[in-house]
């Protein structure tokens, strides 16, 4: 038998979005839920499909408050969106996802990981520092969505 070639995977960065913005997109929503249209908590985390507790750490900022998205007024522009249409019942689940992937690509395109001073540790770091070089305009270059048609 030959000898094993070991090539060390990155982690790759939808991994640390989904471990920061994700949790801080769903604190902006359940705020925007909570605090503008007065919904309860327990309704909120049906519609996000999380526990009452976990609605209960985001606004508590015990958790999603890896990201401060309120200050970026483009980002809150799609935060308010989700919560609008989860309220009026003119967004699916599936639009909802496009809105959340609206999201990441802006805070990724302005920057925002860099800004915030998001920080990770070991194969993390890695991932964050590909995030903040701007995946999408690397992934665009590299013509390998060209390649895989």
């Amino acid at each position: 038998m030959g000898k094993a070639i070991v090539i060390e995977m990155l982690i790759q960065p939808c991994e640390v979005i989904v471990k920061t913005l994700i949790p801080s997109v769903r604190a902006a929503v359940s705020r925007e839920l909570i605090e503008k249209h007065g919904l309860r908590q327990v309704d909120v985390a049906n519609f996000l499909g999380v526990t009452q507790a976990a609605i209960s750490q985001y606004m508590r900022g015990a958790r999603g408050g890896i990201m401060d998205l309120s200050s970026d007024e483009e980002v809150m522009e799609v935060v308010r969106r989700i919560a609008e249409g989860i309220v009026k019942g003119d967004l699916d689940k599936y639009e909802v996802s496009l809105l959340t992937c609206e999201i990441c690509y802006r805070v990724r395109r302005k920057g925002l990981y860099r800004s915030s001073g998001v920080k990770m540790k070991g194969k993390y770091k890695e991932a964050i520092d590909l995030v903040c070089r701007e995946y999408d305009g690397m992934r665009e270059r590299s013509g390998i969505l060209e390649r895989l048609k």
